[in-house]
Formats: C-alpha cells, sequence, structure tokens
C-alpha cells in the first residue's frame, strides 16, 4: 500500500514540475483580450481632465494600433512594436511623474475594467514601468 501512495505521490509532484504558469500574452486574453483592453485604456486616458490635453492632437487610432503592439510585445505575444521609440515618441513633452501616474491609474482602471486577473495586472505593470525612464521628462 505505500509504494502505491509513493508512485500516487510521485505521479503528483512531477505534474506540479511540469505545469507551467501560463504567458502573460494568455493571460491578458491574447490579440483580442489586448486589443480590449487598449481601447478602454485609450478612451480613459483622452477623457481624463487631468492628461486628456496631452492627447489632444493625437491619431487615436494610430496611437491604438501601436499600444497594442507594444503590449503585445511586453506581453511575450507575437507581436512587433513597429512605433518610435519611447524617448522619440515622447521628445519634447517633458513629461511629469505627476502626468506619468496619472496615465497608470488610467491603465490600471482600463485593465479592472477589462476584468484581468490582478497577477496578469501586475506582471504587465511590472514590465511597462521598465519604460518609465525613457517616458518622464523627454
Amino acid at each position: 500500500m505505500s509504494r502505491l501512495l509513493l508512485c500516487a505521490l510521485a505521479l503528483l509532484l512531477g505534474a506540479c514540475a511540469s505545469t507551467r504558469e501560463r504567458s502573460l500574452y494568455a493571460q491578458l486574453g491574447g490579440r483580442a483580450g489586448i486589443e480590449r483592453l487598449v481601447m478602454i485604456a485609450v478612451e480613459k486616458v483622452h477623457d481624463d481632465p487631468r492628461i486628456g490635453e496631452l492627447f489632444a492632437q493625437t491619431d487615436l487610432e494610430y496611437l491604438r494600433e501601436r499600444l497594442v503592439e507594444q503590449v503585445c510585445q511586453l506581453a511575450d505575444g507575437p507581436c512587433e512594436y513597429t512605433g518610435l521609440s519611447m524617448p522619440d515618441t515622447h521628445s519634447g513633452m517633458n513629461l511629469s511623474e505627476r502626468e506619468f501616474n496619472w496615465f497608470v491609474e488610467d491603465f490600471e482602471a482600463a485593465m479592472r475594467e477589462a476584468g484581468l486577473p490582478l497577477a496578469a495586472q501586475n506582471r504587465l505593470l511590472a514590465r511597462l514601468a521598465r519604460l518609465r525612464g525613457e517616458i518622464i521628462r523627454q
């Protein structure tokens, strides 16, 4: 009986060891989920009275397309970001830390509205946070 128990335990532990965490891309719902998230996020930042004016002259369709590519690529999806580098994109804007944080607040609200799991939200925010220095005060 103990031999059977040991075999069952070994099988369970082997299954746990081989189970991989779902990719961030999958956790975000693939391309469709990322497109939905970006649609909500762009609407939120555009309508935000604190930072909306920063997007007043922006081609919102172009912004959506590039942001989908960027989030998809950051999430290890099958996309390639084709836009300008973050320093080039934000050059001359001299964005403050406060403005950057307001954007992040809107993006977090968009993730909640899109129904993304908290773990996926945190993973994506950690990857987006790496871009902070390339955006602020450019």
